[in-house]
């Protein structure tokens, strides 16, 4: 937490603390915004705060001078540019002084008390998670959400939770991502519905924090998650998630094993040939290995092999490759190196599981 001097020239911050702060509250301005005041953060109250009026984000600062605000891309720009370790703020009533280094900027200031502040009221706790393993659940659905459905919610990551886990679902419709963890907190069991967006951001405070954790409370209309010094505040979705679990079926028949990492290749490489009008991929399991072959008349024919560890079932199924990719890619780098693939035939979902998280693909026509 920055330490704050009041002297008669204003109130000196550590450079760096503000630096820092300004940052982990840049998810929530608006830069865009008609309205100066959803551009600008709040100073005030202990906090550095940006709102944009659906996520608000506050960082502990030791700031206890009256409320400014002050526009965010030219503090931040001041920062970046100064030298020195503090910077001295002398607000006034329309304007506030900067003093860093050897420079000394004038600041417009907007009225504090037009800020969209809000305080969530009977806030109830729904999960702690360990920062890491926070991050590694939300890389491993968020890619999955779809912001510009009008069905169901599945712009949302559903955060559910069941006894000692805490289930992370997205679904777009054709494909769903899931990742499980266990918690250490004894509460009731849950839905919650929190946009992609705001997944995002806490994913992103929670990267810094090391050996932190998460703590995620939330109201019928609101998620409020506590990481580190700050905290962020947002507008849950509201509508209704999938049945998820229905499409998690078990299709009876053995899955076949195959390295993470050669999987991702072999993908990435039969995909090559592929357009947005033919963007299958034919995937045959045998107990010779896997073959993958793309085909279109724009751009051609492939035929990638890829290594098996272990045989499952025969059969073909046509994805999109994008959707195995992208599972693909959120795995945790360090997690378990091989991926089961169950697959029973061309109609069937192909379900990817390792470690935590499980992967469902539902099958393209064939052509």
């Amino acid at each position: 937490m920055a330490t704050a001097t009041k002297k008669r020239s204003g109130i000196a911050l550590s450079a760096a603390d503000l630096k820092a702060a300004l940052a982990a509250v840049s998810p929530a301005v608006a830069y865009s915004s008609t309205q100066a005041d959803y551009r600008a953060v709040r100073l005030g109250d202990g906090l550095l705060t940006g709102s944009d009026g659906e996520v608000r984000i506050d960082v502990a600062l030791d700031y206890h001078g009256d409320a400014i605000l002050l526009p965010h891309g030219r503090l931040s720009a001041i920062l970046n540019a100064a030298t020195g370790d503090t910077v001295t703020l002398q607000p006034g009533e329309t304007s506030c002084v900067v003093k860093a280094g050897s420079g000394t900027w004038t600041l417009p200031t907007e009225s504090a008390a037009e800020y969209p502040m809000w305080g969530p009221n009977d806030a109830k706790p729904i999960a702690r998670l360990p920062a890491d393993q926070f991050c590694r659940a939300v890389k491993g659905v968020v890619f999955a959400t779809d912001n510009e459905s009008s069905r169901f919610a599945l712009g949302a990551v559903l955060v559910e939770v069941k006894g000692e886990t805490v289930s992370f679902v997205a679904t777009d419709g054709r494909r769903l991502s899931l990742v499980e963890c266990e918690h250490d907190l004894a509460v009731d069991d849950s839905q919650t519905l929190v946009p992609s967006r705001v997944m995002k951001i806490l994913s992103r405070l929670a990267i810094a924090q090391e050996d932190g954790s998460v703590q995620l409370e939330a109201t019928a209309t609101e998620l409020i998650a506590e990481i580190g010094t700050a905290t962020v505040t947002a507008r849950l979705i509201e509508g209704r998630f999938p049945r998820w679990r229905d499409v998690l079926p078990d299709l009876g028949v053995e899955p076949t094993t195959v390295l993470a990492e050669q999987l991702l290749a072999a993908v990435k490489a039969a995909a090559i040939v592929t357009t947005e009008s033919s963007k299958g991929v034919d995937f045959t399991f045998s107990h010779d290995g896997l073959l993958l072959r793309g085909q279109s008349a724009e751009a051609g024919q492939s035929s990638v092999k890829c290594e098996i560890v272990e045989a499952g079932a025969a059969c073909t199924a046509k994805l999109d490759p994008t959707y195995v990719v992208e599972w693909l890619q959120g795995l945790p780098r360090d997690g378990e190196p091989t991926v089961s693939v169950q697959a029973k035939d061309g109609n069937s979902a192909v379900i990817f599981r390792t470690d935590c998280n499980t992967g469902v693909v539902m099958p393209m026509a064939v052509d």
